[in-house]
């Protein structure tokens, strides 16, 4: 029998792409007709409703995004959710499961209400949660008292009592922090995402906290929306200030290549006049120039953990699985001049 990795190698795309192109997702049509040619030549047929297992419950899992109408653009004009779905899709393909993908924002009526029907649907056998917010909601308990099987990623905001997939968010500024205080800088800048993110949170909290043990100083900060456009106007806020920081840290990389086309069109360079390191190490680190220094974030690996770990509360409803991933410093070019630059102390 065919298999959704099949059809993507046949049709030479990735296995999101496949999954986006079959389910009505947003692709350009000329790789939708790819994608279902390759299906019928391999008698594919996506199971839009699931399958169901012995225990009743469907084989399909839910990945649910959660996010705000102040920032929206963080899923419609980046695309930061993209590996870890294909690492999520790529577990469920294995296990001959499928996945629906839902946005619901903190502001609808009641978000709740939502994780109810998902409960007593049946049309799901478990949630994967990205939370993004520091919101307080009820839905935990709903899924709790179901006993419904869920994961949460970042789970900082929502306590540990709950099954999660950690990101190591502070741990990642840390190393940003580490490495351009040891490359000299002693007046740094963050250009970060929106104040009540979770992940915004947690990568201020780590760049701070060492810049102080390194006895440098954050002397600018601005909050964007992890789009280009906001990483643009940050670095222009920044740079309108009577003294430049030595170097800024750009809590995502669409950020710092707003920050960089800034600089570069006022005729400041990167890095011999200022230091620019983003995060995430999306394909984005490698086309601006110079190429970004960034922590990767492991994107992949953290939905491949998120599906394993659900599958596992599926199997064993009632169970508490904890997962950390630890991203990685990637070193390139823009967070130190060539004769400067120094290897990031390994840790």
């Amino acid at each position: 029998m065919a298999t959704l990795k099949d059809v993507a190698a046949l049709a030479g795309v990735s296995t999101a792409t496949v999954s986006l192109a079959l389910n009505g997702g947003p692709v350009n049509e000329k790789t939708r007709e790819t994608v279902k040619k390759a299906a019928r030549q391999l008698n594919y047929f996506p199971n839009k409703i699931g399958r169901m297992l012995n225990s009743g419950r469907s084989n399909t899992i839910e990945l649910v995004i959660l996010t705000s109408a102040e920032a929206p653009n963080i899923v419609r004009r980046t695309s930061l959710f993209y590996y870890l779905i294909e690492g999520i899709l790529a577990v469920a393909d294995q296990n001959n499961l499928s996945m629906r993908f839902a946005v619901k924002s903190y502001e609808e009526d009641d978000v709740s209400a939502y994780f109810s029907e998902l409960v007593g649907g049946r049309t799901v056998g478990g949630v994967i949660i990205l939370p993004q917010f520091a919101r307080a909601t009820g839905f935990t308990q709903v899924l709790e008292r179901a006993r419904f099987p869920f994961v949460m990623l970042r789970p900082a905001a929502f306590g540990t009592d709950v099954s999660f997939v950690d990101m190591g968010n502070y741990e990642g500024a840390r190393m940003v922090a580490e490495l351009l205080a040891k490359c000299g800088a002693n007046r740094l800048g963050i250009i970060n995402g929106p104040a009540t993110h979770v992940d915004a949170i947690e990568r201020e909290r780590g760049f701070t906290d060492t810049l102080l043990e390194a006895g440098a100083a954050l002397v600018a900060k601005v909050h964007g929306a992890y789009t280009i456009e906001s990483g643009f106007e940050a670095m222009k806020q920044i740079a309108a200030r009577k003294n430049l920081p030595e170097a800024v840290f750009c809590a995502n990389d669409y950020m710092a290549a707003g920050a960089i086309k800034y600089l570069t069109g006022v005729g400041i360079r990167v890095p011999q006049d200022i230091a620019i390191v983003g995060y995430d190490n999306n394909d984005m680190a490698t086309a601006i120039e110079p190429e970004l220094t960034t922590i990767d974030n492991r994107f992949y690996d953290l939905g491949s953990a998120l599906a394993s770990n659900l599958l596992a509360l599926i199997k064993e409803p009632g169970e508490r699985v904890e997962t950390v991933i630890l991203p990685r410093m990637v070193l390139r070019r823009s967070h130190a001049p060539e004769k400067t630059r120094r290897p990031a102390k390994k840790k």
